[in-house]
């Protein structure tokens, strides 16, 4: 009863607001347009169905249609107020309905969506994880869930403010990126974040924008301060500056479709060691070997043959290259040096028995053919990445990049593997800043061979544990 009648007041509060919210909301609208730009790299079918929750007056709808173009379009919101806004604003591409929802009990709805997308609107929920649990079992198989919300660390300012006047903030408290993981045990992907800060001339213009948008539901239990109690607030936070901190959390993931079990090896640049990884990986996990694209067979063998030799794979655990082209260089270039039409969109992976252990060209942006990157391949083949680094100076911007680009396309990372002399701050920072687990560290090798694979792969975790931390495994075979 409490949380019905909060949503009722966190409803009420944004509808009034809705005619003048976008003037109030640089924030909201930057956040938007941000979260279009990364749905926009997902592998959507054609004329996806699309759910939003919380849409305001419109800013991600507006963004998605410009990206997106023709969908069926199901626009949702809490307040009746800015359900009007949306619907008044230009005519969606494809299908379009809306309707008043409450985002975090979202009953009555069909499912079956290939996306369901939020921007600054899941910080009300009551249960945030629980929430995206329940939204995230709307989807499709292969569907993305992607939201915008606020993290911890956010008005970190106004709520010093409330402290040094001897009061507590009602701003409500926000998880940690870390923190937002959806109740739902097959999804896949993660989160990303960003900190804006947003000046204001004094407290009052802070406190004016906050109501311009109808943001001022203070959290559960903490009444609002009297005017005597206020203008102390505003006292100290005008002698602190007047900015506010926006820490944004972007959340990326996708429900399990019928990808292969196994991961996807791809590196920080070019010759950082993934057929080495490879090799490590297919003998710790009893698994299959496939390297899509080959290149550069005119100066030395082909991986396939170099992995099959250091993990002792029989014939039958190897996969033949979609292509094999002789330059030692990317795809797209050795192609067109060999006048060979290369065609990511045919790459199929082969039926297995045992996991899959696929072995990529270069780094992410790698040009396969003139519109595909590897990073494309990666994300159509719906498997998580083992990322190859170097251990030394330059690695953690290099990896962190790396990182950052998979998070973008809601591709999932299983960990990252560091070859070189061991790094201990190298390592720490990459766990630290990439969110990622290290795999295994591999030591310069004096000799490199199918004894020393074996001792390597020793160390390396089961897979079917590395796929759990990944918020749900596929059944793993072998």
């Amino acid at each position: 009863m409490m949380q019905a009648w909060r949503n009722d007041e966190v409803g009420a509060r944004f509808g009034a607001a809705a005619d003048l919210y976008e003037a109030h909301a640089p924030i909201q609208r930057m956040a938007a347009e941000r979260l279009a730009s990364d749905i926009a790299l997902l592998p959507l079918p054609p004329h996806p169905r699309i759910l939003e929750i919380g849409c305001g007056t419109g800013l991600l709808t507006r963004a998605l249609a410009r990206r997106i173009g023709p969908a069926d379009w199901t626009v949702t919101d809490i307040a009746p107020g800015m359900l009007a806004a949306a619907r008044q604003g230009a005519a969606l591409p494809g299908i379009a309905r809306y309707q008043l929802l409450d985002g975090e009990h979202p009953a009555g709805l069909p499912g079956g969506y290939d996306l369901i997308c939020s921007s600054l609107a899941v910080q009300w929920f009551a249960d945030l994880n629980a929430g995206l649990g329940r939204l995230a079992a709307l989807l499709a198989r292969g569907g993305c869930l992607a939201v915008a919300t606020l993290a911890a660390g956010t008005f970190q300012e106004w709520q010093t403010a409330h402290a040094a006047a001897g009061f507590a903030a009602a701003t409500p408290p926000y998880p940690s990126p870390a923190a937002i993981l959806p109740d739902c045990g097959n999804l896949m992907g993660g989160v990303r974040s960003e900190r804006l800060i947003q000046d204001h001339p004094d407290g009052l213009h802070f406190l004016r924008g906050l109501k311009g948008i109808g943001a001022t539901t203070p959290a559960p239990g903490r009444p609002p301060l009297g005017a005597a109690q206020l203008r102390r607030v505003l006292a100290a936070f005008d002698e602190q500056g007047a900015g506010v901190t926006y820490h944004l959390a972007y959340g990326m993931w996708k429900k399990a479709n019928n990808r292969p079990a196994g991961v996807f090896v791809t590196g920080t640049d070019t010759g950082i060691g993934k057929t080495l990884v490879s090799a490590i990986l297919a003998r710790a996990w009893n698994a299959d070997y496939w390297k899509p694209v080959q290149t550069g067979v005119a100066e030395e063998p082909g991986d396939t043959e170099t992995v099959a030799q250091l993990a002792g794979l029989p014939p039958e655990r190897l996969h033949l290259p979609a292509y094999v082209l002789q330059a030692p260089l990317s795809p797209w270039a050795a192609a067109t040096l060999e006048d060979t039409v290369v065609d990511a969109t045919s790459i199929v992976p082969p039926a297995t028995q045992a996991p899959l252990i696929v072995e990529g060209a270069g780094g992410l942006y790698v040009p396969i053919d003139d519109s595909h990157m590897m990073i494309d391949l990666i994300a159509r083949l719906d498997m998580p990445v083992v990322l190859a680094a170097r251990s030394g100076l330059g690695t953690i911007n290099h990896t962190l990049l790396s990182l950052e680009a998979l998070k973008r396309r809601g591709i999932p990372v299983l960990g990252v593997v560091m070859s070189g002399p061991l790094s201990a701050g190298n390592k720490e920072a990459i766990e630290r800043f990439g969110e990622v687990r290290v795999l295994a560290e591999i030591p310069p090798l004096s000799k490199v061979d199918a004894q020393t694979v074996a001792t390597l792969a020793s160390g390396i975790p089961p897979l079917a544990e590395c796929l759990q931390t990944l918020g749900g495994a596929p059944a793993v075979a072998g």
